[in-house]
C-alpha cells in the first residue's frame, strides 16, 4: 500500500512538472526587427522599441508600432497596430498589449479583433492563452461567422474545438431570425448553437422559447426543451420538448402538448404532435382532447388521432379531423363514431362509419351523419343509408323512425321535424297524457314527414307514396313489431361531460 501511495505521489509530481514545463516552455521572446532600439536604465530595466517592431516566440509572431521589452522577465508591453499570429491558428489585432512570455498569456485591448477561418470576434479587451489557445472577454464582444452574428457581455473562445461560450445578454442575429439567451454555446464549424438557459428565438412567423436545447444554423434543425413553447400571432404550442426542421417545415412535439388557437377559440392537448408548416397540417396523438367554443358552449372531442388541416388554398375549408374511437360532447348533442370532420368556416360536422348521435332523448344512427349549425345552435341533421331515430319515452317505450335517408330539423337545438325519404318505417306510441296511451301507430311508407312538439310528442305525421298504416291498442300491439329491424339502443355509449373534464 505504501509503494502504491509513493507511486501516485511521484506520478502527480511528474504531471505537475510537465504541465509547468509546457506552460513556460523556457522560450525567450526575440526581437526580430525595429527601426529604433533605446535602453535607458534610469527609466527602467526594459528596451524601448519603435517603428516596424516585430517579436517572435516559438511559432508566434507579433508586430506593433512600439513596445517596452522586459527581456529579463520575458515580458512585452506593446502599443499601436498590434498583430499577433500563430501557425494554423488565430490572428489577433489590437491597440494595446501586455504579454507574459513565460505564461504565454496575452492581454489585448483597444479595438480588439480575433479571426480564425471565417470567424471574426471583436471586443474592447481580450485575454488569450497561447498554450491552451483559449481567449475570453468580459466587456462585451461580437462574433460574426458567415450569416450568424452573436453578441454577449462575456464570452470565451476555444480555438482547439472551435467553440464559443457566451454568457449574459446573448444575442444571435440571422437573416431569418433573432435569438436571445442567457447562456449559449456555439461551434463555428458545425454552426450548432446550444442553449443553456432561458432563450427566445424571434422570427416573422413566431416566437420560440425554451430553457434548454440547440439550433443548427447550418441545417436549420433545432431541439427545444424545459418550458418550451412556440407562439404565433393567433396560436401557441407548448410541450415537454420539440424538434423543428425549418427547411422542410416539419415540427414535432413530445409530452404534455397544449395547442391553443385564439382565432378559432380551440384548445388541443395530447402527448405527441406533428406540424407540417407548408401543408399547414397539425397531427396530435396520445389521448388527444380538443375543446372548442361554439355559441358560448364547449364542444369536447376525443379520438385516437386529431388532425387540424388549416390549408385554405384551392377553396379548401379549414377542418379538424378525428380518427378512431371518436367521442363528442356538447350540451345539445353527443356522439360516437369511427371518424369525424369539423369544418371551421360553417361549423358543419360529419360523422362517418357506425356513428351514433344523441339529442335530448333521441338517438340517431346511420352510415353517415351530417350536422349543420346556425346562429341559434343545432339546425339540421342528415343521416344517410339506414337512418334510424329512436326516442325512449318516460314509460320505457321506444318510438322509432327509419328510412334510407333521414333529415331532422331543429329549433333552438330541439327536434322539430323529421323527413324520411325511401323505405320509411315508423313505430309510435301515442300518449294521451303522461301515463295513458291511445294506441300504437305502425307505419310503412316511401316518404313521410313527422312534426314534433316542444314536449317531444309527435303532433302530426304526413304520409306520402303508398302508405301502409296500422293502429293498435297498446295491449294488442304485437311484441314482434315493437322493434324495427336494425334496432339497437346504445345508451351505454352516450358520452358524458365528466369523461372529458376529469
Amino acid at each position: 500500500m505504501k509503494q502504491i501511495f509513493t507511486y501516485i505521489v511521484l506520478l502527480s509530481s511528474l504531471l505537475a512538472t510537465a504541465q509547468s514545463t509546457i506552460r513556460s516552455n523556457q522560450t525567450k521572446i526575440e526581437i526580430l526587427s525595429a527601426n529604433e532600439l533605446v535602453y535607458n536604465q534610469e527609466r527602467g530595466r526594459y528596451q524601448i522599441c519603435r517603428g516596424n517592431v516585430r517579436f517572435k516566440q516559438g511559432t508566434m509572431l507579433m508586430d506593433c508600432d512600439s513596445a517596452y521589452f522586459y527581456e529579463e522577465i520575458n515580458k512585452i508591453e506593446a502599443f499601436g497596430k498590434i498583430y499577433i499570429r500563430q501557425k494554423d491558428t488565430v490572428d489577433l489585432w489590437g491597440g494595446y498589449l501586455e504579454y507574459d512570455g513565460d505564461t504565454r498569456l496575452a492581454k489585448v485591448s483597444k479595438n480588439v479583433r480575433l479571426t480564425e477561418g471565417k470567424m471574426k470576434l471583436t471586443t474592447e479587451q481580450l485575454n488569450y492563452d497561447m498554450v491552451d489557445k483559449i481567449g475570453y472577454y468580459t466587456t462585451g464582444g461580437t462574433t460574426i461567422n458567415e450569416e450568424d452574428k452573436l453578441y454577449s457581455k462575456r464570452g470565451t473562445y476555444y480555438s482547439r474545438t472551435k467553440e464559443l461560450f457566451f454568457k449574459d445578454s446573448v444575442k444571435l442575429t440571422n437573416p431569418e431570425y433573432t435569438m436571445e439567451s442567457d447562456t449559449l454555446k456555439y461551434n463555428t464549424i458545425t454552426k450548432l448553437a446550444t442553449f443553456l438557459g432561458p432563450t427566445y428565438i424571434h422570427s416573422e412567423e413566431n416566437t420560440i422559447y425554451c430553457q434548454n436545447g440547440w439550433y443548427n444554423t447550418k441545417t436549420n434543425i433545432s431541439q427545444f426543451s424545459k418550458g418550451a413553447y412556440i407562439e404565433g400571432k393567433e396560436n401557441r404550442l407548448e410541450a415537454d420538448s420539440m424538434m423543428y426542421y425549418r427547411n422542410t417545415g416539419l415540427g414535432e412535439a413530445f409530452g404534455h402538448i397544449l395547442f391553443v388557437d385564439t382565432s378559432e377559440e380551440i384548445t388541443i392537448t395530447g402527448q405527441y404532435g406533428k406540424y407540417e408548416r407548408f401543408a399547414k397540417t397539425t397531427l396530435i396523438t396520445g389521448n388527444p382532447l380538443a375543446i372548442k367554443n361554439i355559441d358560448g358552449d364547449s364542444f369536447y372531442l376525443k379520438a385516437d388521432t386529431l388532425i387540424d388541416l388549416a390549408d385554405t388554398t384551392l377553396n379548401q375549408k379549414r377542418s379538424l379531423r378525428a380518427f378512431r374511437k371518436v367521442k363528442v360532447y356538447k350540451s345539445d348533442m353527443q356522439a360516437v363514431a369511427d371518424s369525424m370532420v369539423y369544418n371551421f368556416s360553417d361549423s358543419t360536422i360529419g360523422f362517418y362509419t357506425d356513428p351514433v348521435l344523441w339529442t335530448d332523448s333521441n338517438q340517431i344512427t346511420g352510415d353517415t351523419i351530417l350536422v349543420f349549425r346556425g346562429l341559434e345552435g343545432l339546425e339540421k341533421l342528415e343521416a344517410f343509408k339506414n337512418g334510424f331515430v329512436i326516442e325512449k319515452d318516460g314509460n320505457g317505450f321506444y318510438n322509432q323512425i327509419k328510412g334510407k335517408r333521414l333529415d331532422a330539423f331543429f329549433l333552438e337545438s330541439r327536434l322539430k321535424r323529421i323527413e324520411v325519404d325511401g323505405n320509411g318505417q315508423s313505430v309510435y306510441y301515442a300518449l294521451e297524457d303522461s301515463t295513458q296511451y291511445s294506441g300504437v301507430n305502425d307505419v310503412v311508407c316511401g316518404k313521410m314527414a313527422i312534426l314534433i312538439d316542444t314536449t317531444n310528442r309527435v303532433r302530426t305525421i304526413n304520409f306520402q307514396n303508398k302508405p301502409k298504416a296500422s293502429f293498435y291498442p297498446l295491449e294488442g300491439f304485437p311484441q314482434t313489431k315493437s322493434r324495427l329491424e336494425g334496432f339497437k339502443w346504445n345508451i351505454e355509449l352516450r358520452p358524458r361531460r365528466s369523461s372529458f373534464t376529469n
